[in-house]
């Protein structure tokens, strides 16, 4: 899955598994959003984020964790290496692709760069366009628009609206 931080390591199964995984999860009506891999000493770390319309609740997390791990206990050399979590991205959840900035257009974001983009390196406001591999942010106030690259977002997350 493309993400705007290049600095995360490799998951340590193939992209075959990976489509496998979120076409089984979608057959319970879930989406697999997002895979973060923690390597660790003997044990890492998968933490698996699945999402659906009307938000996740604990029995959602329960019936992903059934489906994924038996197919990673097959996966060669991954069988008891790893911790599972599966949980959801939560109100405030990140934009891991451009993909999720699009369905997200429209909603407030917040977004942390890598480097300072017209001195500032913090966007808040309204995510208002997806052009190539740039995004568009019109501040809060509305009087500046910040284009930018996605690769160059080192986190990009939705404002919780209440």
């Amino acid at each position: 899955m493309t993400t705007p931080s290049s600095s995360r390591p490799p998951l340590p199964f193939d992209e075959e598994i990976l489509e496998k995984l979120r076409r089984e999860v979608a057959v319970e009506g879930l989406e697999l959003c997002h895979v973060d891999w923690v390597p660790g000493r003997s044990r890492g770390r998968l933490t698996f984020y699945i999402d659906r319309d009307g938000g996740v609740n604990l029995d959602h997390c329960e019936r992903a964790s059934h489906i994924i791990d038996p197919i990673l206990e097959n996966v060669p050399g991954l069988a008891n290496a790893f911790t599972l979590e599966v949980s959801s991205p939560g109100l405030d959840r990140p934009l891991w692709t451009l993909a999720d900035c699009l369905r997200f257009l429209g909603r407030r974001v917040t977004v942390q760069l890598r480097t300072k983009v017209n001195g500032t390196a913090r966007l808040k406001g309204v995510l208002e366009t997806v052009q190539g591999d740039e995004v568009t942010v019109l501040d809060e106030d509305q009087r500046h628009r910040y284009t930018v690259r996605f690769g160059d977002v080192k986190i990009a997350r939705l404002i919780p609206d209440f």
